[in-house]
C-alpha cells in the first residue's frame, strides 16, 4: 500500500526534517545552502539571457529561501525541545496538560529513553500518528489520547493498526492519560500494539525521573482485593454519580467482584 498522502509543500517537508536534528546541524546546512545560492550565478552567469544563466538566478533565490526555512525550522525545533524538557522536569500532572502539551510530554519521555522522536501531531497528522519513535529496537508509531472523562475504545486502535504497514514501523503504541475499554485491550492482544494507560504512564515517567511512583499507582499494581482475595485493585475514574470525576480503587475481577475504595483527592498545586 502507498503511504498516506501529505498536504505539505515539498520545501516545508524538507525544512521540517531539520526540526528534529541538533541546532548546529541545521545551521550548518543553512549556511551551505546560502553559499550554494550565492555561487550559482557565478558558475552559470546570465549572459545573453541563456537558459542556464536564468535557471541559476532562479536557483539562487530558491536556495536562499530553503536556507532560511531550514534555519528557522532548526531554531524552532530546538526551542520546542527545550520547552518540553522543562515541562517534563516540572511537577505538572499529566491530567493538567493540554492535548498538545501531552504529545510534547510523551516526545520528551521517549527522548529521555534514548530514542529519536519526530512529531507528526496536530490537525494534519497522518492516520492519527502523533509521534514516530526510532530507537535500537526499530521504529514505532505513537498515538496520544489525552482523554480525561472517557475510555479509549477499539476504533482508534483499528485506525492505528491500519497504518502500521504504511509507516514501515515495527510496532505501534497508543498512550492515554485515562483507561482502555475491555474491547480495546482484547483487540491489541497478540498484535504489535502496545497500550499504555494513565497509571502505567505515571510509573514509566517516575522510572525515567528516578522518582517513586505515586501511592495510588503502586496500590493499584500490587494490592490484592480484600473481598475476593483473587483480583488486584486497579485505579479507575468515576464517570457518573456523586463522585464523578474522582478516582477510586476497584477490583480487577469486576463485575464478578464489585469491591471499591475511594481515593483521597490530590493536594492542590501551588
Amino acid at each position: 500500500m502507498a503511504r498516506p498522502r501529505r498536504d505539505k509543500p515539498l520545501f516545508e517537508e524538507i525544512a521540517q526534517e531539520f526540526e528534529h536534528l541538533p541546532l548546529k546541524v541545521g545551521l550548518i546546512a543553512a549556511v551551505v545552502l546560502a553559499i550554494v545560492g550565492w555561487a550559482l550565478p557565478l558558475i552559470f552567469p546570465a549572459q545573453d539571457l541563456s537558459l542556464a544563466g536564468s535557471l541559476a538566478t532562479v536557483g539562487r533565490y530558491l536556495a536562499w529561501l530553503l536556507a532560511l526555512m531550514v534555519a528557522l525550522s532548526s531554531l524552532y525545533g530546538t526551542l520546542r525541545r527545550w520547552i518540553e524538557g522543562r515541562r517534563f522536569d516540572s511537577e505538572v500532572r499529566i491530567e493538567d496538560l493540554s492535548w498538545s502539551q501531552f504529545e510534547g510530554y510523551l516526545a520528551e519521555y521517549f527522548r529521555r529513553r534514548g530514542a529519536t522522536v519526530r512529531s507528526r501531531g496536530g490537525v494534519t497528522a497522518d492516520g492519527g500518528v502523533d509521534l514516530v519513535v526510532d530507537d535500537p529496537s526499530g521504529r514505532r508509531i505513537v498515538q496520544a489520547k489525552h482523554w480525561k472523562t472517557r475510555c479509549v475504545g477499539v476504533v482508534p486502535l483499528r485506525a492505528l493498526w491500519g497504518v502500521l504497514g504504511d509507516e514501515g514501523a515495527q510496532g505501534a503504541i497508543l498512550v492515554t492519560s485515562g483507561e482502555f475499554t475491555p474491547d480495546a485491550t482484547a483487540f491489541a492482544s497478540g498484535k504489535r500494539l502496545e497500550l499504555i494507560d494513565g497509571d502505567r504512564l505515571r510509573q514509566m515517567i517516575a522510572e525515567v525521573k528516578g522518582a517513586e511512583p505515586t501511592v495510588a499507582a503502586s496500590a493499584s499494581a500490587q494490592e490484592t482485593c480484600p473481598e475476593c482475595r483473587s483480583g488486584v485493585l486497579q485505579r479507575r475514574l468515576a464517570r457518573r454519580g456523586p463522585n464523578a470525576g474522582s478516582y477510586f480503587l476497584g477490583c480487577s475481577r469486576y463485575p464478578q467482584c464489585r469491591y471499591t475504595r475511594n481515593l483521597p483527592a490530590p493536594a492542590p498545586t501551588t
